[in-house]
C-alpha cells in the first residue's frame, strides 16, 4: 500500500510537508521513514511537477539520510515522473542526475556531507580517487602512461569530455590528470589502455667505413621535432644504437646503410680530422707518441700536425695508418661530463653584552670647604664630570664662553647614552652633587649565507673569487739623506675564493680537492696604525661525494665569554655599599660556522638546462622584486634582438 508524503509524514514534519505539497511533490513510501532500522528497505515513488529544486533536496535528504550543503545559486523548478519505486539508494541516485541536468553537481566533502553547487567551476572541488569515482559526481583520477606522451593522448580524449571537464597534460610527460563524470572517466581510462602500447624497438647497426660519431652526429641533426627516436653512437665497436617506432628503424637503417657504403672511396696521403670537443695540443702529442709504432719499412714516416684556428688534426699516412690514428682520434674526441660545485657557507652568530655601573660626584662651590670626590669610569656613558661641570658653571662665575663649552660637552656624552639611564643632581647650600645609575643589555644576532658555485670540465681545475684587493704594508722606510720617507705595499685578496678540482670515477662518485675560504676586514689594528685586521677561515681537503650529495667539509663552533670590572680601590670591594664604587661588565659572543658542499655531474644539455634556469629564475625574480617592474631586464636582454634600444632596458 502506498501513501501520499503529504499524508504519511503529517504526523511528524506538518510544516516541512506543506511546502512541499504546495510546491507540486508527491513522494510516496511503504514503510515508515522516521525508523532508521526500516529506511534502507523502504520503497519510494517520486512525482513532482514544477517543484521547487530545494524542495526535492529537503525530501532527498529526508529520504537517504544525507546531509546536503546547497550553494545559494541553485534554484529552478523540477519535474519527476516516476512508475516504480525505488530504494533510498535509488532516490539518490536519480537525485544526482536531476542535478546534473540542471547544471549542478554533487561533490562529497570531506566529513561526509554532500556539497551542491553550480557544475561550472566545480573541477577544481573535484576528490582525487583511485577508481573511476561514484556515479552522478564529478572526481578526479591521474593517468600514468608507459609509452605514448601525455599529449598525444590528451588530444584523443578531450573531445569525449563534458563541457565543464578538465583535463592538463604534462607538456612531453607521461602523466594525465583528468576531471569528469564517473562514465567518461572510465572512457579516458579505456582510451589509454588501447593508445598506451609499446610500439617501439631497438637495434644495433655495425658500420664499416663510417665513424659511429659522425653518424650519431648526423642522424640527430636532421632529427626534426616530431621525431622520437633514439641514437646513440659507441665508438668501441663503431655501431650505432636505435630505439624507436619501427617505420622509422626502418628508415634510419637504410638511410645508415647508404652513408656507410659511401664511405669506401679511397683514401688520400692526407686526412683532415676536425675536433669537436677537446684540444688538438693534447691530442698531437698523443699521436706523436703511437707514431713509432705505425713506422712500416719502405713507407714514409707518418706524420701528424695540429692547426689551431679550425681545431683541426692534419695526418699524413697510409691509408691503413690514417684509419687506425682517426680511430684512436673518434674515442678521445668525446664530450666529457662537467661538474657544477657549490659551496654552502652558514656562519650564525650571537653577540650579548651587560653592564651596569654607578657614577657620583660631590663638592663645594663658592668657597664652600666640601671636598671634591666622585666616580667616572670610561666605559659609561654620559661623562659625570662634563655634566657636573655644566651644572656649576653658573656658580663658578665662569665667562659665557666657558659655559657654553661645558654645556656642549655635557650634551656630547648624553649623545652616547645606551640602554637605561637614572640619575639627578643639583646645587644646595653651596654643595654640588650629581649621581646617574646606568644599565645596559644589547643583543645583536647575525646570519651569514654564502652559495659560491664554479662549473668545471672533469678533471680540470676551477677557481672562483668575489673580493677586494686590500693594501697591506710590507715596509717602510727613510732615503739614505734620512728625507722622502717611503712605503710599499703588498695586496691581500679579501672575500669569498673557491678553488677545486673535481674528478668523476665510476659510479658517479666524486672526488674533490677543495680550497675553500671566506675572509673580511675586522677594522684597523689600533688608533694610531693604519694597517688593517682581517679575518680569515679557510678549509682545504680532499674528500669524495655521491652526485648531488651534500656533505659538510668542516666548520666551527665558538663560545666566547668576558668579564670586565672597574672599581674604586677598596670601596669597591666593600659589602652591598661597594656597588656604588663600581662599573661591571659582561659579554659573550658565540659563532657556530658551517662550511657543506654540493657537486652536481652535468653529462649533456639536458642536465645543463634545469640548473641554469633554476639560476636564471632566481635573478629574474630579485630583479623584478627590487625594480618594481612587470618583467626582468635580465629577459630583456636575453631575448633582445638586433636594434634594441638602451631605453627599453630602464
Amino acid at each position: 500500500m502506498k501513501t501520499s508524503l503529504f499524508q504519511y509524514f503529517a504526523s511528524y514534519t506538518a510544516p516541512y510537508i506543506l511546502s512541499a505539497f504546495a510546491s507540486g511533490v508527491m513522494l510516496t513510501s511503504g514503510l515508515a521513514l522516521s525508523s532508521s532500522a526500516f529506511a534502507a528497505e523502504s520503497d519510494h515513488l517520486i512525482t513532482m511537477q514544477e517543484a521547487d529544486i530545494r524542495a526535492f533536496i529537503d525530501d532527498v535528504s529526508i529520504v537517504t539520510g544525507k546531509t546536503f550543503l546547497v550553494d545559494p545559486r541553485v534554484q529552478g523548478k523540477v519535474t519527476i515522473s516516476s512508475e516504480q519505486s525505488l530504494s533510498p539508494a535509488e532516490v539518490f541516485s536519480v537525485f544526482k542526475d536531476v542535478m546534473r541536468v540542471h547544471g549542478y553537481t554533487t561533490t562529497r566533502t570531506a566529513t561526509g556531507e554532500y556539497r551542491i553547487t553550480l557544475l561550472q567551476g566545480a573541477a577544481q572541488d573535484a576528490p582525487l580517487v583511485s577508481g573511476a569515482g561514484v556515479n552522478g559526481q564529478f572526481a578526479t583520477i591521474i593517468i600514468k602512461l608507459q609509452h605514448v606522451q601525455s599529449s598525444e593522448a590528451a588530444k584523443v580524449i578531450k573531445p569525449l569530455m563534458h563541457t565543464q571537464g578538465r583535463l592538463t597534460a604534462a607538456q612531453g610527460g607521461k602523466v594525465l590528470v583528468v576531471t569528469d563524470f564517473p562514465e567518461n572517466l572510465r572512457k579516458a581510462r579505456a582510451i589509454v589502455e588501447a593508445m598506451d602500447i609499446n610500439g617501439r624497438i631497438m637495434e644495433n647497426v655495425k658500420l664499416e667505413n663510417l665513424s659511429a660519431m659522425d653518424a650519431e652526429a648526423a642522424l640527430k641533426s636532421i632529427a626534426g621535432p616530431q621525431s622520437n627516436y633514439k641514437v646513440v653512437g659507441v665508438s668501441a665497436t663503431n655501431s650505432i644504437l636505435l630505439e624507436g617506432e619501427a617505420s622509422e628503424i626502418a628508415q634510419l637503417k637504410s638511410m645508415l646503410a647508404g652513408m656507410d657504403a659511401s664511405g669506401q672511396m679511397q683514401r688520400g696521403a692526407v686526412s683532415v680530422i676536425p675536433l669537436r670537443f677537446v684540444d688538438g695540443e693534447s691530442i698531437v702529442e698523443i699521436l706523436v707518441n703511437l707514431l713509432p709504432a705505425y713506422t712500416r719499412e719502405g713507407q714514409s714516416e707518418p706524420k701528424v700536425a695540429y692547426e689551431t684556428g679550425s681545431n683541426t688534426i692534419i695526418i699524413s699516412a697510409s691509408a691503413e695508418t690514417q684509419a687506425d690514428l682517426e680511430s684512436v682520434i673518434r674515442r678521445l674526441d668525446v664530450r666529457r661530463p662537467q661538474v657544477l660545485v657549490e659551496a654552502i657557507i652558514v656562519e650564525i652568530s650571537d653577540t650579548a653584552a651587560k653592564e651596569l655601573g654607578v657614577q657620583f660626584a660631590l663638592g663645594g662651590v663658592n668657597g664652600n670647604e666640601v671636598p671634591f670626590i666622585g666616580t667616572n669610569f670610561s666605559r659609561q656613558a654620559p661623562n659625570l664630570l662634563a655634566l657636573s661641570g655644566a651644572l656649576a658653571g653658573d656658580s663658578l662665575g665662569l665667562s659665557s664662553a666657558a659655559t657654553d663649552g661645558l654645556e656642549t660637552a655635557a650634551v656630547n656624552s648624553l649623545l652616547g647614552l645606551n640602554g637605561t639611564t637614572l640619575g639627578f643632581g643639583g646645587i644646595s647650600n653651596d654643595t654640588l652633587f650629581s649621581v646617574i645609575l646606568n644599565a645596559v643589555e644589547a643583543d645583536t644576532d647575525s646570519n651569514i649565507l654564502s652559495t659560491p658555485f664554479v662549473t668545471t670540465l672533469d678533471n680540470v681545475a676551477a677557481s672562483f673569487l668575489v673580493g677586494q684587493e686590500v693594501p697591506i704594508t710590507s715596509s717602510e722606510g727613510l732615503t739614505a739623506a734620512t728625507a722622502n720617507p717611503f712605503r710599499t705595499f703588498s695586496r691581500e685578496e679579501v672575500g669569498i675564493k673557491l678553488d677545486v678540482l673535481p674528478q668523476i670515477s665510476e659510479g658517479d662518485v666524486i672526488r674533490l680537492e677543495i680550497k675553500q675560504e671566506v675572509s673580511s676586514i675586522a677594522g684597523v689594528a689600533t688608533s694610531s696604525a693604519s694597517d688593517f685586521i682581517t679575518n680569515k677561515r679557510q678549509i682545504e681537503t680532499t674528500v669524495l661525494a655521491n652526485d648531488g650529495e651534500i656533505i659538510v667539509l668542516g666548520g666551527l663552533i665558538q663560545d666566547d665569554e668576558s668579564f670586565e670590572t672597574s672599581k674604586v680601590p677598596i670601596l669597591g670591594d666593600a659589602p652591598v655599599i661597594g656597588n656604588l664604587f663600581r662599573s661591571r661588565g659582561k659579554s659573550r659572543d658565540r659563532t657556530n660556522l658551517m662550511v657543506f658542499l654540493r657537486p652536481k655531474i652535468i653529462r649533456n644539455a639536458e642536465d645543463a638546462r634545469p640548473l641554469t634556469q633554476y639560476r636564471l629564475n632566481q635573478i629574474r625574480d630579485e630583479d623584478i622584486r627590487q625594480s618594481g617592474r612587470i618583467g626582468s631586464k635580465l629577459d630583456m636582454i636575453i631575448n633582445a634582438r638586433d636594434g634594441y634600444k638602451q631605453d627599453d632596458l630602464e
